[in-house]
């Protein structure tokens, strides 16, 4: 299979851009979030997910309690199907780029890997000893760092080709 998304005209690039588009500013709501909810820091994710309960109350701005298996379960189980299908549908996209095969390979690959990691350093900050629960964080944040880059750097390159007028091929 072979396909070129400097290639596409018409429709078929507005669907694309849009797209792509749509999810890097969804992408980017779920970063905001993460953001206000832990301040990105490994102590910010111990708290949101651990709970903040050994914090003397005047150090906090919100209490955060542990929260349950259910909850654990819905989140991860989300986020780990939608972040599937959104790298699946961006990485797939992004094979028809004219970048060489082995940045295709990492870009397109690594969020599967990286999602894995951040979900299961997620399990692992709630549910594993006390004394695992900042190095799991420290790999949440790595892991998430990591999709963040690979999902933009995807984005940034397919709408380059798809715009700039000097990747633009004309389609018979």
């Amino acid at each position: 299979m072979s396909f070129s998304l400097g290639a596409l005209r018409g429709t078929a690039r507005w669907l694309v851009t849009w797209f792509l588009i749509v999810v890097g500013v969804g992408y980017l709501t779920g970063i905001v979030f993460v953001r206000h909810t832990t301040h990105n820091t490994p102590t910010g994710v111990v708290h949101q997910f651990r709970g903040n309960e050994d914090v003397p109350l005047e150090q906090v701005q919100e209490i955060k309690y542990p929260k349950s298996p259910y909850e654990m379960l819905n989140i991860i189980h989300a986020h780990v199907t939608s972040f599937a299908l959104i790298f699946l549908a961006v990485g797939g996209l992004f094979l028809g780029t004219s970048v060489s095969e082995r940045w295709k390979a990492i870009l397109a690959l690594e969020p599967f890997a990286a999602t894995l990691l951040l979900f299961g350093g997620m399990a692992a900050v709630r549910f594993l000893p006390e004394s695992w629960a900042m190095p799991a964080a420290w790999v949440m944040l790595g892991a998430g760092a990591s999709t963040f880059v690979c999902l933009y750097a995807m984005i940034a390159r397919m709408l380059w080709e798809m715009w700039h007028p000097r990747n633009r091929r004309a389609v018979a």
